[in-house]
């Protein structure tokens, strides 16, 4: 299969590049900007610039380039790497001259990607998540911590960013010069869950779950498990929004009652994907299948090892290592040229998202937010 992926940032559309990959697409690559260092990849098949910004107003520009590459390259399927050609595809899949992987509608995308709009969305239909609120500035931040309509803890974050950037827990008092560094706006502020950190990973099909799997993961370990009070929260979200195509979502287990928060919704393919296919899991598969193909739910995987993440560690303690962390060194080391890349951070994406005027605005009854328990 020979497919086209739209990217723009580098070091999420590598890892949806390489287990595209993996599952036996040739990719062939249409980007600016970061995107452009995907050129270095053994996996990508070509690389070509486009002479535009990837937002819907240069449309026509975009879809006559995307057609020069599906006759020269005689592409089957075209997918998005990233937020930005996410958004771009879904707005125009109707009128490709080829089928694109499971995507969202604008409308559903601009939803779950705005946090904002999304916590309201999960309050309306029962999911739970973390109390919201939101301030146009970091001064009416200030304020209302001042007056006491808001108490610590919190967390805060831009509507519109992905991979944390821009994320700041403010847990006591001591730390609340960080909202001097907030340098966006609007402020998203949800009240802090103490617990543990995951996030569920999903493929769905008109608001049916194709593949999931719940991941935990710190600097060292990687490790996929099971939590069924987090796939009924998602389930929930998905139902109700009848999503079609990839999302990852940040949640957090309440260490006081095992309850889970889904913190916020990532409504495209997502950064550990490559680790999930490592173990077994390659959610390109579905997200690529042809539309004529029956699609069953698949459970989730039954793999209890935990993945190293250190590629030293793994090298110096080679005999003993399981066959996945023998996986992951050898991903990284067949393409070195990205993993030096990703690894010293010398391309730098982390401004590539979608522009908060842009996506549309959903209206909402006051009061905005509560706690659904």
């Amino acid at each position: 299969m020979n497919a086209l992926m739209i990217a723009f940032a580098f070091g999420l559309p590598y890892h949806v590049l390489r287990t595209a990959g993996a599952a036996g697409v040739r990719v062939h690559v249409l980007g600016n900007g970061a995107s452009q260092a995907l050129r270095t990849s053994l996996l990508c098949a070509s690389y070509r610039t486009l002479p535009c910004p990837g937002t819907t107003d240069h449309e026509a520009q975009i879809l006559a380039e995307i057609g020069r590459i599906v006759r020269r390259r005689k592409i089957d399927v075209i997918f998005p790497g990233d937020d930005l050609s996410c958004r771009l595809l879904a707005g125009m899949r109707d009128r490709l001259p080829v089928r694109t992987s499971l995507l969202p509608d604008l409308a559903m995308f601009d939803l779950l990607n705005h946090k904002w709009n999304f916590a309201r969305y999960c309050n309306a239909n029962g999911v739970r998540v973390p109390q919201a609120w939101c301030f146009d500035t970091r001064e009416s931040l200030q304020a209302a911590l001042r007056s006491g309509e808001l108490d610590l803890p919190i967390t805060v974050k831009p509507t519109n960013r992905s991979g944390s950037v821009g994320v700041l827990h403010i847990r006591d008092a001591s730390e609340r010069a960080q909202i001097d560094q907030i340098d966006y706006q609007p402020i998203l502020v949800q009240r802090h869950i103490i617990g543990e950190t995951v996030c569920i990973s999903t493929v769905c099909h008109g608001g049916t779950i194709l593949a999931h799997v719940t991941q935990r993961r710190d600097e060292h370990h990687f490790q996929l498990v099971s939590h069924p009070d987090l796939l009924a929260n998602t389930e929930r979200l998905i139902v109700a929004s009848r999503l079609n195509g990839p999302a990852n979502f940040d949640a957090v287990i309440e260490a006081a009652t095992g309850l889970s928060y889904i913190v916020e919704c990532n409504p495209r393919f997502w950064y550990t994907i490559h680790l999930s296919m490592i173990l077994g899991f390659n959610f390109m598969t579905r997200a690529l299948a042809e539309p004529r193909t029956r699609q069953e739910a698949m459970p989730d995987t039954m793999v209890s090892d935990t993945l190293e993440l250190s590629l030293r560690h793994t090298l110096m303690h080679y005999r003993r290592a399981n066959r996945f962390d023998r996986g992951l060194a050898h991903y990284n080391l067949f393409d070195p040229i990205p993993y030096l890349l990703c690894r010293m951070k010398w391309i730098d994406d982390s401004d590539v998202a979608v522009d908060v005027d842009q996506m549309n605005a959903y209206a909402w009854p006051e009061p905005a937010m509560t706690t659904v328990a």
